[in-house]
């Protein structure tokens, strides 16, 4: 249930407005679009990997973007957008990558948030320690010259994260996007040109 605060944040939420007016299944899909409209990834991908893809806002998107994408998306949540280019696995992507394989994708999108606790750093290195082992796959799941998105909170080791993630790609940038919410602590990372 949420809680009162929650409720009447979102009422003044201006994308959450703008989610609800466009038929976005989350604001979340903002972050994606200001992403997007910098770097313009997704009209120039074939395949891509959606890592924490429920309810599916950043997945409408993108077929909004390229509907002719095929995207390979999983979450332990159930997603709420279907479409006949998607292949939506209920399942931990960790676990399941011993299960079947799934090919190499021209971009990775990782907006998994691990349910938090509340204390900052507690949850940053839940999360730093999750993309640390999503990392140390991409060498099986990354095509060359391939792109990687992902969301890390900022804490003590968001430095060790990028410098695994700066000896597989070429260029790593940050990205704050408007759409966040500035008393969150999220920052996006984006990965160019992955080289093997």
């Amino acid at each position: 249930m949420k809680s009162k605060a929650w409720l009447k944040r979102n009422s003044k939420d201006f994308f959450v407005k703008e989610a609800k007016a466009k038929g976005y299944l989350s604001r979340g899909a903002f972050k994606l679009l200001e992403i997007d409209q910098k770097y313009k990834f997704i009209s120039k991908s074939n395949n891509i990997l959606e890592l924490g893809s429920a309810p599916g806002g950043w997945t409408q998107l993108i077929f909004e973007i390229n509907p002719n994408v095929l995207i390979y998306a999983f979450d332990l949540l159930d997603m709420k957008y279907t479409n006949k280019n998607l292949h939506f696995i209920n399942d931990d992507f960790l676990i399941h990558k011993f299960k079947k394989k799934i090919g190499k994708f021209d971009l990775i999108l990782c907006d998994i948030a691990p349910n938090t606790t509340g204390h900052k750093s507690t949850d940053h290195l839940r999360i730093s320690s999750i993309l640390s082992d999503i990392i140390a796959l991409l060498d099986f799941y990354a095509l060359p010259t391939s792109n990687f998105v992902f969301k890390i909170w900022k804490g003590s080791e968001e430095k060790n994260i990028i410098n695994q993630i700066k000896k597989k790609y070429e260029k790593v940038s940050y990205f704050k996007p408007r759409s966040s919410r500035k008393e969150s602590n999220e920052i996006y990372i984006v990965a160019q040109n992955f080289f093997v």
